[in-house]
């Protein structure tokens, strides 16, 4: 989950196409649904996310209070939810809480909001001790509309709604020291302590136990005198709501990180089927276009008979956007965002466990 970011801008709106007392407010590839008349265009507004945490009194001061029209046991998290047929993600808030702040500024201090951090169950937690610090985040394309260039060639693979797992090898001197962590986990510079008897039912050391062979194999091949970490995702029963039809969890290759630089997609492919590890499905590989969005991001998934979650977009070479030459002066940093489908977004019972 990537950091909050409650975007301060200018006001603009679409019609609804099935509500005349509605508008659909545009906030880069987001839609909110506001009341017609509620805000101008060119007001200053600040967009509040989806899985943003609103204080109570914001809640109040938005009407959202009585009747409760959040999520969540204290009625204050922001859901998506569809609208007279339309998908709507946020909330538009033009209030005096903003009134410091400059259009391009986050509201999310001003606001008061917290990002929702669903809690861990039992068999992902862990004793920990300390680790590398990595920071893995996926922005959604709808916050980087224009970063991807029309005709570079990308990747698009199946977003597997699963678990973010981590799997690294560090040398140091004649010790290779093994990393095995979540999302949270490796966040904090933190990992899961392997030689605990009680992590032994941890859901990411029996991943780790399961490839532990592969992944020294590969670390033997790519990386034997520095670091290497694998990304993926952890899929399959008591993991998320969503089981691919496995008996078992099992691990997806994603991502792979070596002495400090992010492989190419084809490198990925060819390091993990050297050594028998499995690999997120590609849906496509070619010539970037807007279009791909709608064509791939819905549907079912290509491992069960099951919605997809989303898709995963990133370059096939590794290419860093930070803005340096946007109008903005800011960026995704690598290029590599998602798009996550309506189906998945409005789903009832739904996990996100890290």
């Amino acid at each position: 989950m990537a950091e909050l970011y409650a975007p301060v801008v200018e006001y603009e709106a679409e019609e609804h196409p099935n509500a005349d007392r509605l508008e659909l407010a545009v906030v880069d590839g987001w839609r909110a649904a506001c009341p017609v008349g509620k805000f101008q265009p060119g007001q200053k507004v600040a967009y509040i996310p989806e899985g943003a945490l609103l204080p109570w009194d914001l809640v109040e001061e938005l009407g959202l209070a009585d009747p409760p029209r959040l999520a969540g046991p204290k009625r204050n998290r922001v859901k998506p939810i569809r609208l007279r047929g339309e998908l709507s993600q946020g909330l538009i808030y033009g209030g005096d809480r903003i009134a410091g702040l400059q259009v391009g500024d986050n509201a999310v201090e001003s606001l008061g909001l917290v990002k929702w951090v669903p809690p861990v169950p039992v068999h992902m937690g862990g004793k920990l001790i300390p680790g590398p610090q990595l920071g893995f985040d996926i922005d959604n394309l709808k916050r980087w509309p224009d970063r991807l260039v029309d005709g570079e060639p990308v990747v698009i693979t199946e977003k597997l709604h699963g678990t973010f797992c981590c799997f690294g090898l560090i040398r140091k001197g004649a010790r290779i020291e093994p990393v095995v962590s979540s999302k949270g986990v490796l966040g904090k510079g933190l990992r899961f302590d392997l030689g605990e008897p009680d992590n032994a039912r941890n859901l990411y050391v029996r991943a780790w136990q399961e490839h532990a062979h592969q992944v020294h194999e590969l670390f033997d091949l790519v990386a034997p005198d520095s670091s290497m970490f694998l990304f993926g995702e952890i899929i399959g029963p008591k993991v998320q709501d969503l089981t691919y039809g496995q008996q078992s969890p099992g691990f997806r290759l994603f991502d792979m990180l070596i002495d400090r630089t992010y492989a190419d997609w084809e490198t990925v492919v060819d390091h993990a089927g050297r050594v028998g590890i499995p690999t997120v499905p590609v849906l496509f590989t070619g010539p970037w276009s807007s279009d791909l969005v709608a064509e791939y991001t819905d549907g079912s998934s290509t491992l069960a008979a099951h919605h997809r979650e989303g898709v995963v977009i990133k370059t096939v070479r590794t290419r860093y956007d930070t803005g340096t030459d946007h109008p903005s002066g800011k960026g995704p940093g690598r290029v590599i965002l998602k798009s996550v489908s309506a189906a998945h977004l409005l789903r009832k019972g739904g996990t996100e466990y890290q």
